[in-house]
């Protein structure tokens, strides 16, 4: 086996590692996205904006059901948090 081969393997393990992590915290943040939708549910809250405190879409909330932001402070939000 050459080097060359063994630093690729190497590279492609590291890849699929940092993949791995990130999946992770995707599944993480949408775990606790979920949970905080549960809570305001149970709260009577459920279709208003945690910002605004307008009504959320129904469109939004039937593709989203666990949408806790309108889709203008959803937008605010995420550009505020990168």
């Amino acid at each position: 086996m050459s080097k060359g081969f063994g630093e690729s393997d190497f590279a492609q393990v590291q890849s699929e590692r940092a993949n791995t992590q990130t999946i992770r915290q995707v599944l993480e943040r949408d775990r606790e996205q979920a949970a905080h939708a549960r809570d305001r549910h149970a709260k009577g809250a459920y279709g208003i904006c945690e910002d605004c405190g307008r009504q959320i879409g129904d469109e939004r909330l039937a593709a989203l059901p666990d949408a806790t932001r309108c889709v203008a402070c959803q937008a605010a939000w995420e550009n505020g948090n990168r």
